[in-house]
C-alpha cells in the first residue's frame, strides 16, 4: 500500500520470550521516526519512499533523539 508506514511492537513469541524483549522504548522511537518521515513527505509533497533519510535523521536529532 502506497505511503503506509507501520511502526510499533511487531514481534511475536510465547509469554516468556515476549517478556524478555523489553522493547517499548524502541517502539516509541520507531513511531517518532515514522511520524517525522510522514510529516516530511506531506511537507515536501513526495511519497514516503522518496523522503530524504538524511532529513529524517536531522529532524530526529533536532528533537533530541539519539540516531546513532
Amino acid at each position: 500500500m502506497k505511503n503506509l508506514l507501520v511502526a510499533g511492537r511487531a514481534i511475536g513469541g510465547d509469554r516468556i520470550a515476549h517478556a524478555a524483549t523489553r522493547n517499548m522504548a524502541c517502539c516509541a522511537v520507531a513511531g517518532q521516526g515514522a511520524g517525522v518521515a510522514a510529516a516530511l513527505a506531506v511537507k515536501s509533497g513526495r511519497d514516503v519512499d522518496a523522503v530524504d533519510i538524511g532529513a529524517v535523521q536531522a529532524e530526529l536529532t533536532r528533537q533530541g533523539v539519539r540516531v546513532q
